[in-house]
């Protein structure tokens, strides 16, 4: 039997320690997180990524009591705050789950993460960084430690603690903090800032030291008016962090990178969310509702409320019967939500209500906070606000200073209150007294009947300050806020699940301005009379007897006061009389005595001063707040003039008045006291501001129209002298041409002179125009695809015989990156660059030009496109650079050196860029060479595929004679193309309008038509509609058809098109741009004659590519020699230095430039060598092995330089 019962024994202490086993001391709680924003991007490595993934959940842990508003569980089930919104942003980055763990104090909690059982731990701050084997990640919202004490306290420096009793949270600071900074004070720690700050508030500690955001949260939502913010703690905090495993590295390296990667607007979203008068986190919208729930709706269109009338100010029916208050602004904004029109009704306790509800008369409770008893027949919402329980006693009580002293004493609560349950659990020796609600008991404390009432914070404050002035409230209960939430039947599931979608929907920073607003509201409930009709009914029966004596007295005082009633109905007639003449003076008008003190003044004077009239009244203008001290001692000095010479003194003054500079006309009137004796001053002013504010806006128009006209004049006379310069030399040197061939004397120099000054001519003329249709809007746009690198390329290929002749290196550097499609305008993009490039040269004498081109790809496949064009000429100062991109201005230039220009091309360049939605930007000095940088946002295209071949004969570069037919109706026009197609060895007939030309035109006679538009009889249009229709009649070839016009606008080319031609021309054409668009068009009237062609002599020039590029033209063949003799000249200088400098990559870019030259004549052997050169480089070879390299290339050059000179005197012979 005792074996028996032994074995018995060991089962039970096993089970037992199983069941115990399996207890645990923390509640699973739902994360809330309100933050909506897309989740961070964080840069992690791989491992920290597979991590994550390896663990998937991470285990949050809170601790009791909450620390609002950073740790928030007042709905019993959910978490919600600062740290829910922090960590929803973590899961939703990290792609992991986050279980939440609540533990019952802050060192199970610790103990916890110390154990492992969570892996990190919300708002830790030094308290918890003081523990072995804990770290803090970086800290996820700032903490900046304050001292918040009563109104009335005076703490001008934060180091005034000692001697004070300094409440504090008992997990907020570490032990080195305390020692350290509250030596000499009396600290007492609580375990939640809440309590900390209630101590505060009835006088059981002097002041408050801890994290401003929780207090100021706090104070805004207890309802604690009577703190405020002293000062700033001499010390600061690091921050809120989360705390983790001192071992945890990967883990805490995972959360420090993540909390870096919140963006700063994310966190200021959600600190406005939990402050005080934020806007709200979540927009104001209908409930989506479950079919189910719509049914309860339909079935209940006005579901019935019930409040406590006598809860003010969460519920209470004001003077006009109109339901008010907390819950009232509760109920609209979940109407707002919902739709739901409530029907609010009216009960005296909480236990009326609850009967309502439970028979079935009513389906709400506004207000209601949850017990076990409760909750097992009505359902709950989330809460919607929390107040603390205090103890009420009389103003002169002092006797009350813990909950123990209320032992043996009467104390009411209210009947059904869940406080009475706690009071007998807690304090049983305290006489409780049942109340019928919360006013009653107000009224028997007052009358002593009974000794105390435990009321909520909110609602005694606001009956205690306005209606029982002689109460106070002692002290708080040391016991969790009640939490208010409306209650529903647990026979409505659908009702409950709607308003907790609706409070849900609504932000915390909604909830918190309806309670702070509240508790400011001075509205009083009806209710209020059943808490003080006591007090009434004793003012009746004082107001009788009193009544009663005036009815005595009243026979024989009727007359007196009759008259008396009389006199001062007439005086404050008259007084009301001249206030309102005063007051309807517009103006400013005060009345002063000889002491300089307002006697009176008028209203206006008061709005322009900003000063009440209790204020104002008796003020001296010396010490008047709203003027500046020495405008005051002028308007004394006015004052006193006029009172001196008895007679009205005025000025026009400039005051300070009301920090606002002011122009007013001020005077002064004396007046006479009952003994004709100067009593003061009658003052006043009229506010001039607005009118001299015009006068001085008419002079500023004045200003700017003859600004305008003077800029108009420089701008005929800039372009007078800009025209008539060009246009002197033009006709000067066409003269001297004309007198010296009279002469038989032909100079090639005035006729070089004159076509460079017709050139400027147009280009000035141009520019002019392009500036035009920018300013006024009709230059427009026209992007389309094109390669950014041949762009670029096109117009370094341009510019670069124009460099070799200045003996300039021009580089291109173009990145990888922008070889690509890109949606653009190219020919104002030519435009730019081709004008800065321009620039460059033109103003650069030695050294270099190199455009860099760089790209960045972004978002939305847009190329960050930068170009820019450097140069190492004269260089621009500041004051220049402000002015260069100003039409028609140019850098001032030493000594008389000319180097053309219109002024206009950087300006251009500017405003095109802007079109383009781009800028343009210089940096120079002087002699330090200048930087014009072009950054352009362009989209970027995919590259298309390469196009097939057509199975047609490729034409090839025309070296053959045309038969063209020239039409134009201008002689000179006519005459200048004629000997231009005559000298690029074509034939040519002319006619002077369309019917001329197509007598002179049949099929098949003409390889190409060249037609002005614009012509009289017949036009170019004309003339080509008619050409077309007679080929398509007689089925003959077409032939080629050019239009001929001066006007080179787009749509110019799409009406000659439409016309029939097949291209456009523009005026005025140079020789090469005429060569190279004939050079594609096929012979079809005269068959091709052979063109010999020399082979490659012993010389070893090959001259047949160069032939086919000139059509055979010996001039410009021997100019193209000479040039390219010339280029050659300059390449092989660079040589030597650039290999003694191991500037391998400039050596590489000069082979490549040589072996290109070579290839013009098919010098094979050089063009090997090059390449040879340029790959060294490029695979960087050593230095001697490149020096023999370079060597084999200059002599090769030389040899071609000897047979480049042989050439030039047989083309010379």
């Amino acid at each position: 039997m005792c074996r028996f019962r032994f074995l018995f024994g060991v089962l039970l202490l096993i089970g037992c320690g199983w069941v115990m086993a399996e207890q645990h001391d923390w509640t699973t709680m739902n994360l809330l997180a309100r933050s909506a924003d897309e989740p961070v991007k964080v840069q992690l490595s791989d491992s920290d990524w597979q991590w994550l993934r390896d663990r998937r959940t991470l285990r949050l842990g809170v601790s009791a009591p909450d620390y609002a508003p950073f740790d928030i569980t007042g709905s019993g089930t959910d978490l919600e705050g600062i740290t829910a919104d922090v960590s929803g942003i973590l899961a939703d980055t990290l792609n992991v789950r986050l279980e939440v763990r609540r533990y019952p104090d802050r060192d199970s909690a610790m103990a916890a993460l110390l154990r492992g059982d969570i892996d990190l731990l919300s708002r830790a701050t030094g308290y918890e960084a003081e523990e072995p084997g804990i770290a803090l990640s970086r800290p996820y919202f700032f903490n900046q430690p304050v001292i918040i004490g009563p109104e009335s306290t005076r703490l001008d420096r934060a180091d005034q603690l000692a001697g004070k009793r300094i409440a504090v949270v008992s997990d907020y600071y570490s032990a080195e903090t305390r020692d350290r900074y509250f030596a000499g004070a009396s600290v007492q720690s609580y375990r939640s800032v809440r309590r900390a700050l209630e101590a505060v508030a009835f006088g059981q500690a002097d002041l408050f030291v801890g994290d401003a955001f929780s207090a100021q949260y706090l104070i805004s939502q207890g309802y604690l008016a009577n703190l405020k913010l002293l000062n700033f703690a001499s010390f600061n905090d690091q921050g809120f962090s989360f705390a983790v495993g001192a071992s945890e590295h990967t883990l805490l390296s995972i959360l420090d990178r993540t909390l870096t990667a919140i963006p700063r607007q994310a966190e200021q979203t959600i600190q406005r969310r939990w402050s005080t008068g934020g806007t709200n986190a979540i927009a104001s919208q209908r409930l989506i509702l479950t079919p189910q729930e719509q049914r309860w709706l339909d079935r209940h269109p006005r579901p019935k409320v019930v409040i406590d009338q006598a809860l003010a100010p969460v519920s209470f029916f004001d003077a006009q019967g109109q339901f008010r208050g907390i819950a009232a602004d509760l109920l609209d904004l979940i109407q707002g939500r919902t739709g739901i029109d409530f029907d609010v009704r009216p009960q005296p306790s909480v236990t009326a209500m609850l009967d309502q509800v439970r028979t079935g008369k009513a389906d709400v409770i506004a207000a209601l906070t949850p017990t076990a008893q409760r909750e097992e027949w009505l359902g709950f919402t989330r809460p919607y606000m929390s107040a603390s329980f205090v103890v009420v006693v009389s103003g002169r009580s002092d006797w009350l200073h813990s909950l123990d002293d209320l032992d043996g004493h009467n104390v009411a609560v209210p009947k059904g209150s869940i406080i009475a349950d706690f009071m007998r659990a807690h304090h049983p020796q305290v006489k409780l007294v049942e109340v019928e609600n919360n006013v009653d008991d107000l009224s028997m404390i007052s009358e002593g009947k009974i000794d105390a009432g435990i009321h909520l914070l909110s609602s005694a404050n606001y009956l205690i300050s306005r209606y029982y002035p002689d109460l106070k409230i002692a002290l708080a209960l040391d016991r969790e806020p009640g939490q208010f939430s409306l209650a529903v039947s647990q026979a409505d599931p659908e009702l409950l699940s709607i308003l907790n979608k609706a409070i849900l929907a609504i932000s915390p920073e909604d909830l918190s301005n309806i309670t702070t607003r509240w508790f400011a509201s001075v509205e009083r409930p009806d209710s209020v009379w059943q808490g003080y009709r006591t007090q009434f009914i004793q003012l009746a029966w004082a107001a009788a007897l009193a009544l009663l004596v005036v009815l005595i007295w009243n026979w024989r005082l009727w007359r007196k006061v009759r008259r008396r009633q009389d006199h001062e109905k007439e005086l404050n007639y008259r007084l009301e009389f001249k206030r309102t003449l005063i007051d309807g003076i517009p103006q400013p008008v005060a009345v002063r005595d000889r002491d300089g003190r307002l006697v009176t003044c008028n209203i206006g004077f008061l709005k322009a001063t900003g000063m009440p009239r209790e204020s104002a009244e008796g003020s001296r203008v010396i010490d008047c707040p709203w003027l500046a001290p020495r405008d005051a001692q002028a308007l004394q000095l006015i004052h006193q003039q006029a009172m001196d010479q008895d007679s009205k003194v005025a000025s026009d003054l400039i005051l300070q008045i009301s920090e606002e500079v002011r122009e007013i006309y001020y005077w002064a009137t004396p007046y006479r006291g009952p003994s004709g004796e100067v009593s003061g001053v009658v003052t006043g002013w009229m506010d001039v501001t607005e009118r001299e504010r015009l006068h001085h806006q008419l002079e500023a128009a004045k200003e700017q129209a003859e600004e305008a006209n003077r800029a108009k004049s420089t701008f005929l006379a800039t372009m007078s002298h800009e025209i008539r310069t060009p246009m002197n030399a033009v006709i000067g040197m066409l003269e001297l041409a004309l007198t010296r061939a009279g002469q038989g004397h032909w100079e090639r120099e005035p006729v070089e002179v004159a076509y460079d000054s017709a050139r400027s001519l147009l280009t000035l003329i141009g520019d002019i125009l392009d500036v035009a249709k920018i300013e006024s809007g009709r230059l427009t746009l026209m992007p389309e695809r094109a390669h950014l690198r041949e762009l670029v390329e096109s117009v370094a290929r341009v510019f670069d015989g124009l460099a070799r002749q200045k003996a300039l290196e021009l580089r291109l550097e173009i990145e990888a990156e922008t070889a690509c499609d890109v949606l653009i305008d190219p020919l104002r993009f030519k435009q730019i660059l081709s004008n800065l490039v321009s620039n460059a040269i033109k103003f650069t004498d030695y050294g270099h030009v190199k455009v860099r081109v760089y790209g960045e790809r972004v978002a939305g496949e847009r190329l960050a496109l930068e170009v820019s064009v450097q140069d190492s000429g004269i260089g621009v100062s500041e004051d220049e650079q402000r002015q260069l991109f100003e039409p028609f201005s140019q850098v001032a230039r030493s000594g008389n050196e000319s180097r053309g220009g219109t002024g206009l091309g950087l300006t251009i360049c500017r405003k095109l860029a802007e079109m383009m939605g781009g800028t343009v930007r210089m940096e120079s000095r002087p002699g330090e060479g200048t930087t014009v940088t072009v950054k352009l946002l362009l989209q970027t295209l995919e590259s298309l595929p390469k196009a097939k071949a057509e199975p047609v004969v490729e034409l090839q570069a025309s070296v053959h004679s045309l038969k063209v037919l020239v039409v134009d109706d201008h002689v000179a026009n006519r005459m200048l193309l004629s000997q231009q197609l005559e000298h690029l060895g074509h034939q040519v007939e002319v006619a002077s309008d369309g019917v001329q030309a197509l007598q002179l035109w049949h099929p098949g006679d003409f390889d190409l038509v060249i037609t002005d538009c614009n012509m009289p009889v017949l036009n170019g249009y004309g003339l080509a509609r008619r050409i077309r229709e007679v080929e398509q009649e007689m089925e003959a070839q077409p032939c080629v058809i050019y239009g001929f016009t001066a006007n080179a606008q787009p749509d110019e080319i799409e009406s000659c098109r439409r016309a029939g031609m097949d291209d456009c021309l523009f005026k005025p054409i140079g020789l090469d741009n005429l060569r190279v668009r004939l050079e594609v068009i096929p012979k079809i009237a005269v068959s091709e004659s052979p063109v010999a062609e020399e082979e490659a002599g012993a010389d070893g020039v090959d001259l047949k590519a160069l032939r086919e590029m000139t059509g055979g033209n010996p001039g410009l063949i021997r100019r193209l020699l000479e040039e390219l003799h010339s280029s050659n000249r300059i390449d092989i200088d660079q040589v030597q230095p650039l290999w003694e400098a191991s500037d391998w990559k400039q050596l590489a870019d000069l082979a490549h430039r040589m072996k290109g030259a070579a290839r013009l004549v098919n010098a094979d052997t050089l063009q090997e060598l090059c390449g040879k050169l340029e790959g060294g480089c490029k695979d960087g070879l050593d230095s001697g092995e490149l020096r023999s390299r370079a060597l084999a290339v200059e002599q090769a050059m030389a040899s071609l330089q000897d047979d480049l000179l042989l050439q030039l005197r047989k083309l010379a012979a």
